[in-house]
């Protein structure tokens, strides 16, 4: 009968218990008084009960701490908790067992296949001999609890400490019956053959026969990256594995980076679908769970635990935010991960910025097998359009390259939720062609369509912005080439440094000279449409496009300015094929030898972004400024900004064409001549005639309002006389001929 005093529950202090489910985690640490009340010593073995019923056998222990209130407390690891089902506010009553325990039939074991401390044992003959060993010393012989197998004396033991955990146990003793491993008919099994020098003669559990594999199945676009996930699963799952000879093999593991919505995640929730023996997630939940010693809970509850459950996986999400948010675990983490290698334990993590993470955990014996993915190329999105509409019935002249090609910029993420987007519009127009009697009839019409046309997804295209870009100084530009005048000497050389490698492409290698070229400088007197030519040129490429004024890239800390550029050029890289437009570039780009100290990284930073040892692919720079002569010599050399291109004050034709543009919505008399205008505005640049044309129409609109506001609504060549004779152009003749005469090295400011 169990004793009339039942007993408090009291969480031992995490300093003296373990993480792991060993001899000392059974104990039960009771007062001198108590064990005395109890007729108990240390070390003997007790039967925990509660009004719920019988819940486990333990171990008597005397508690270091004495109870000054004289009450009936007892403390009990977490582990015996947990292991017991038992809570705090359990009344918990013990007894001393007094049953003769009864010798099990077998015990399955399990243990990790590092092999440093198997070495040191001859063969499994004499494994087998230290580990029963090992196991007849266990009070407590229980499913889940783990003990160490050592070899004896002393003097032979240095290296050969091998921690084994018991898996299952086969006994025909009742389920409250102390157990104990019996030396001589006692038999173990192991959960994988431990591989020694001499033949296997203990008997070995069946492992886990299912084939490792990520399930690629309507993912699109990450062929590459799934092959070299499946290329190192089918490693470990092939019988030959473990490897005799496992020197500089590392881990079998992963770091999976990108921008987001890139589908790092969705290959992670692949790659745990895979028939492993248990899963490991390290994440902000785990981090809640062991606010103290991570250190030991990492080693012990996830690394150690998943050796003795393979094949494991370990999965870490955000890896970045987890590293920030854990106690150091950094240094703990790489110790681990070395102790996977040679086994069938596999790790995957992912972040988003590669760079945030320690360089420690990026080498050969952490995560070994870096995965970047990036946001896809056209032919990427076409292949995630088509796996992800496999299944639906779509028209057979769908032109899945079209859309791919209208998505630039888009990640995974994106193309979901334009799919998502495009069904709406397309379930929408049905509903609304129904009668107001017929709406029942709404799912017989669906079954009867196509899933979603291409009108559908024309339609609401315009509505994504891509992920990678949500955050960067982007803009969509409207401009195209019909907006501007005067510029048609530029369009043809833009379009092929700028536009023709992209559409393209197979050009480079039938010539057998890649495209060279990536940067183009703009420059010329204020108000020539350098910036609208840029925007053009994206948006009649169908290109993204990065605008950035570079006097808003210049911060006041010391290195900001730098991150600011490189952050620029990484956005641009992820939402490729962009272009950059660098607005007033002589802020940033200004020669280093008339430049302060402090602006010499800035210099160099641009000059390493655009032709330093990291590519640059698919992203062209077009850069505008008023003063090419004070740009740093390396910065307008070839393989930067290696072409120059004037843009001058516009001719007759160019100012007539300019001045149609701005007035071509306009209510104009007859008497307006627009070549006598443009005849008139000589030397005036494109943004000094909009001037003007603004000045015209508010002339216009006060002459009507003073005029009782009635009558037909008229722009006259009077309005036109009146703004003339305030109208200056901004550039002088002079200077614009030193302009048209620039050279590199040659100054626009007169001696």
């Amino acid at each position: 009968m169990p004793a009339a005093t039942p007993f408090t529950l009291r969480p031992l202090e995490r300093s003296s218990a373990s993480s792991t489910l060993d001899q000392a985690s059974f104990r039960v640490h009771i007062s001198p008084k108590e064990l005395k009340n109890l007729s108990l010593t240390a070390g003997e073995r007790i039967c925990l009960t509660t009004p719920r019923g019988f819940h486990g056998l333990a171990v008597a222990w005397p508690a270091q701490q004495t109870n000054p209130g004289n009450k009936p407390i007892v403390k009990v690891s977490d582990l015996l908790r947990e292991k017991f089902d038992l809570i705090l506010t359990d009344a918990v009553f013990i007894e001393k067992v007094t049953d003769v325990p009864v010798a099990v039939k077998s015990v399955q074991l399990s243990f990790s296949h590092t092999s440093d401390a198997l070495t040191k044992y001859a063969d499994n003959d004499e494994l087998a001999l230290f580990t029963k060993t090992a196991l007849a010393d266990l009070e407590i012989l229980a499913p889940g609890c783990v003990f160490d197998v050592e070899k004896k004396p002393r003097s032979l033991a240095a290296g050969s400490k091998l921690r084994m955990t018991v898996t299952s146990l086969e006994s025909d003793a009742p389920g409250q019956h102390p157990l104990f491993f019996d030396m001589k008919n006692s038999q173990v099994t192991f959960s994988q053959d431990p591989s020694l020098k001499a033949n296997t003669k203990l008997s070995v559990a069946p492992a886990n026969k299912s084939v490792l594999r990520l399930d690629a199945a309507g993912i699109g676009g990450l062929d590459q990256q799934i092959k070299t996930v499946n290329d190192n699963l089918a490693l470990i799952s092939s019988t030959s594995f473990p490897l005799e000879n496992p020197r500089f093999r590392g881990p079998t593991s992963f770091l999976l980076h990108g921008p987001e919505g890139c589908g790092k995640s969705l290959l992670l929730k692949r790659l745990s679908a895979a028939p492993w023996r248990k899963v490991y997630r390290l994440d902000q939940d785990w981090l809640a769970a062991h606010r103290k010693e991570q250190a030991v809970a990492l080693s012990e509850d996830v690394f150690d635990a998943s050796l003795n459950n393979q094949p494991a996986l370990i999965l870490i999400d955000n890896l970045d935010k987890f590293l920030k948010k854990a106690d150091n675990l950094v240094e703990q983490m790489q110790e681990e991960l070395e102790k996977l290698q040679n086994t069938r334990v596999v790790v995957a993590a992912a972040t988003r910025r590669i760079y945030d993470i320690d360089a420690n955990l990026r080498s050969h014996s952490g995560l070994r097998i870096e995965l970047e993915l990036v946001a896809p190329n056209v032919k990427q999105r076409e292949d995630i359009l088509r796996q992800l509409l496999s299944l639906e019935n779509m028209d057979p002249g769908f032109d899945y390259t079209s859309l791919a090609e209208q998505c630039h910029g888009f990640v995974g993420r994106d193309i979901v939720d334009l799919i998502s987007k495009a069904r709406w519009n397309h379930d929408t127009h049905l509903r609304e062609s129904l009668d107001g009697d017929g709406q029942e009839t709404l799912n017989d019409i669906l079954k009867e369509s196509t899933f979603v046309a291409q009108e559908d997804f024309e339609a609401v295209i315009g509505q994504i912005q891509p992920t990678v870009l949500k955050d960067s100084i982007i803009e969509v530009p409207k401009v195209k080439w019909a907006d501007i005048a005067g510029v048609d000497h530029v369009r043809s050389l833009l379009e092929s440094i700028v536009v023709r490698p992209y559409k393209f492409p197979e050009l480079d290698t039938k010539f057998g000279a890649p495209q060279s070229r990536k940067g183009v400088l703009l420059y010329g007197p204020p108000g020539c449409a350098k910036t609208l030519i840029a925007q053009a040129v994206a948006t009649e490429s169908r290109q993204n496009f990065l605008a950035v004024k570079g006097s808003e890239l210049i911060k006041m800390y010391v290195g900001e300015s730098e991150r600011a550029i490189r952050d620029v050029f990484r956005r641009a890289r992820a939402a490729k094929p962009c272009i950059i437009f660098f607005d007033e570039i002589d802020s940033i780009g200004k020669s280093r030898d008339k430049t302060p100290e402090s602006g010499l990284n800035v210099v160099a930073t641009l000059l390493n972004e655009m032709d330093g040892i990291e590519a640059l692919k698919d992203v062209f720079i077009i850069g505008a400024t008023n003063r090419p002569d004070i740009l740093d010599a390396a910065l307008i050399r070839v393989g930067r900004f290696d072409v120059h291109i004037h843009i001058g004050l516009p001719t007759l034709e160019a100012r007539k064409r300019i001045l149609q543009i701005h007035t071509r919505k306009w209510p104009l008399s007859a008497d307006v001549d627009l070549d006598l205008l443009a005849s008139r505005t000589e030397g005036s640049t494109g943004a000094d005639i909009k001037g003007l044309c603004a000045d015209v129409v508010e002339l216009a609109k006060s002459d009507y309002l003073e005029g009782g506001g009635e009558g037909p609504a008229e722009v006259k060549m009077s309005h036109f006389d009146r703004a003339l004779e305030k109208h200056v152009p901004r550039t002088l003749p002079e200077e614009a001929a030193r302009y048209e005469g620039w050279r590199p090295g040659k100054s626009l400011v007169e001696d």
